[in-house]
């Protein structure tokens, strides 16, 4: 598990390379908010903000649509937070299911291709929601680069009221 390529499509992928900073550096024209190193990154706190504001969306895999890569390597790197993050969901996702059972699904099938594959769609699905909120967030009467820090500063200001954070 997380030993591949991380191909995202669509909306989800321009959104991504919105957000994170490697695409300027790929493409010296490009302008975005640049609140992100990697799309990794991006993809990590993605599937945190899925989860934690419940929200999964579909793939957005239309004919021409744009493409966003995380290569292996970068994957592997971050093997160990994506499998903790990967796990997570599994356990958080499936309330209709036993605790036993939604353990089983986190730690027990990892070997299991079938099983594996339903648990990325769905960890996934959460990615793709995560990406959308702030992809929103970001776009929301922000467009230079100061109002992109002022956007940073209220997503942590309200993530705290919501969560209580100390």
């Amino acid at each position: 598990m997380f030993d591949t390529n991380i191909k995202l499509y669509g909306k989800h992928a321009t959104y991504v390379k919105f957000l994170a900073k490697k695409t300027q550096q790929l493409q010296k024209d490009f302008f975005g908010a640049e609140v992100f190193n990697r799309y990794i990154d991006v993809y990590k706190a993605g599937i945190i903000i899925g989860l934690v504001k419940h929200l999964k969306v579909d793939l957005d895999n239309y004919a021409n649509a744009d493409t966003a890569n995380i290569m292996a390597e970068t994957v592997i790197a971050e093997q160990n937070n994506l499998t903790f993050l990967y796990r997570l969901c599994m356990l958080l996702d499936n309330k209709d299911l036993s605790v036993d059972d939604r353990v089983d699904l986190a730690f027990k099938f990892d070997n299991d291709p079938e099983r594996t594959r339903e648990g990325m769609a769905v960890f996934n699905a959460y990615a793709r929601g995560g990406i959308e909120w702030l992809y929103d967030a970001f776009t929301d009467d922000a467009t230079t680069k100061e109002d992109f820090l002022d956007k940073i500063h209220e997503i942590v200001i309200q993530f705290n009221e919501d969560y209580n954070l100390e």
